[in-house]
């Protein structure tokens, strides 16, 4: 089929998805959904086919969403769903369509999963550059190219039909990795860079972020670029690995703005909850636990699915050597061992995450908001 893109000219997570399309040898039909929007039964296939909710599709940014009160939570999805027909404005973009399937690709490196043939690297409008993660997945061979010190005959594949359903999604997991210091040799990078490796040699596609440049809770509005850069890849996430230094017995305040950053709820929708995490820590001194247990009550209080596994490497600064690469030791074992079991439990969950944190208190109150809306006398 003709990959298919809606598409505003006046978005650049838009523009860069089209270019990251044409640069890969495609020539989609371009549909600029504001003057041409789609019907409602195709917009009804289309959030089928990306599994989204209507909520899920709703751009929060634009002033008529505040006008028409849609952040209520008792609206109906075909109330949204008629909002969105009345003012194209709300779909967020760009929906992409291709014979692999359909997706809102936001970050827009998220279209090279729909792709045949997509190009291995791209530089966007702001010169980031970004890879092609898709040439990372290893799904029938597992090379150990880059993990010198693994042993190999203990490294074993994940063994995903015992973990999931007939009918649960088989896509590779998509983990995102949050590290908390910004020195230039910063050893919670370093640990999470080795963690990454091992998370996409069990097939994950693994996105991590870069916290430079992200502002101070409060500070200034969350349309900021790097605040929306984070929130996208929350959102695009099924499972999260966070990467701390231990500072005054404590996380840093660069790992904890990242994660005020991330909303328990937007729009409705929670962009954390029912998704799985691993917590880690590096520290300068003795061995501590500190600050994963304290990663682990902020795991909880994201709603996350937190593995029982974690990580704490003492003096971390004898860990690393010259390549900063992390030495053979049982404290990189249980790295190994953290990755595996994220990966296992994130198979494991994925599928049935919505269930798993459907509550009881939250559907009496919404039942409640329903019957003020629908019950309130005519001003």
């Amino acid at each position: 089929m003709t990959p298919i893109i809606f598409h505003n000219p006046n978005c650049g997570t838009s523009r860069n998805t089209l270019a990251i399309m044409k640069a890969s040898g495609e020539q989609p039909n371009v549909i600029e959904y504001l003057k041409t929007p789609p019907t409602r039964d195709y917009l009804l296939e289309l959030l089928a086919l990306m599994q989204l909710l209507p909520r899920e599709l709703l751009r929060q940014k634009e002033n008529i969403y505040k006008e028409l009160g849609l952040d209520n939570l008792a609206l109906s999805d075909e109330q949204l769903i008629d909002a969105m027909m009345a003012h194209p404005i709300l779909m967020n973009r760009p929906i992409v369509v291709t014979d692999k399937g359909a997706a809102l690709c936001r970050p827009s490196e998220q279209v090279f999963e729909l792709l045949n043939h997509p190009v291995s690297s791209f530089t966007k409008e702001d010169g980031e550059i970004i890879y092609n993660s898709v040439d990372n997945f290893i799904t029938e061979t597992h090379s150990y190219d880059d993990l010198p010190n693994i042993g190999a005959e203990q490294l074993h594949p994940i063994d995903i039909d015992t973990l999931i359903a007939t009918n649960d999604p088989r896509h590779p997991p998509k983990i995102l990795v949050l590290y908390g210091s910004l020195r230039e040799r910063s050893f919670s990078k370093l640990a999470a860079e080795e963690a990454s490796r091992i998370l996409r040699w069990y097939g994950c596609e693994v996105r991590t972020f870069d916290p430079s440049g992200l502002p101070l809770p409060d500070s200034t509005d969350a349309d900021h670029p790097k605040v929306q850069e984070l929130r996208e890849l929350a959102a695009w996430s099924e499972g999260m690995l966070w990467v701390s230094p231990e500072r005054h017995g404590s996380i840093t305040s660069i790992m904890k703005a990242q994660i005020d950053w991330i909303p328990l709820s937007l729009g409705g929708v929670r962009p954390t909850q029912g998704k799985t995490l691993a917590v880690m820590q590096v520290s300068g001194g003795s061995q501590s636990f500190n600050t994963v247990n304290q990663l682990r009550i902020l795991g909880r209080w994201m709603r996350m699915i937190t593995i029982p596994n974690q990580s704490s490497i003492p003096k971390a600064f004898l860990e690393f050597n010259d390549d900063n690469r992390m030495q053979q030791s049982p404290l990189y074992q249980r790295i190994v061992d953290v990755c595996e079991e994220l990966v296992k439990f994130t198979w494991l969950t994925r599928g049935r995450s919505t269930y798993l944190t459907d509550r009881y208190s939250e559907r009496v109150e919404s039942r409640d908001e329903l019957s003020k809306r629908v019950n309130q006398k005519s001003l």
